[in-house]
């Protein structure tokens, strides 16, 4: 994690990548003390919450209270969850690496 942490890019992309494992909450406490650039952690763990179902608590909250809700719940709603979870995913990932590299 070292490695990572000692340049920008490699912080914004560990706060994404972690993010989508544990959560983004949890990410940035864990990869903070490997970091001295707060900004692309920041960027990186908060544009991390998108794409998977882990990636927020807040995903999963609404999730659970899809799965509760719902008449019938089915796994459409996943699967397009994960559609467009992940391209905004992609796009802000995409604007976050931008803005980093010109920072």
């Amino acid at each position: 994690m070292n490695m990572l942490g000692s340049t920008s890019f490699g912080t914004y992309l560990s706060g994404l990548a972690v993010s989508q494992v544990i959560s983004n909450v949890p990410a940035v406490i864990i990869l903070a003390p490997y970091t001295k650039y707060v900004y692309p952690l920041f960027l990186g763990v908060n544009i991390g919450g998108l794409g998977t179902l882990i990636a927020s608590l807040a995903n999963l909250l609404a999730y659970k209270q899809y799965y509760e809700r719902a008449e019938s719940p089915s796994g459409a709603y996943f699967k397009i969850f994960l559609q467009i979870n992940i391209f905004f995913l992609l796009i802000l990932g995409v604007v976050g690496f931008l803005l980093v590299f010109w920072q």
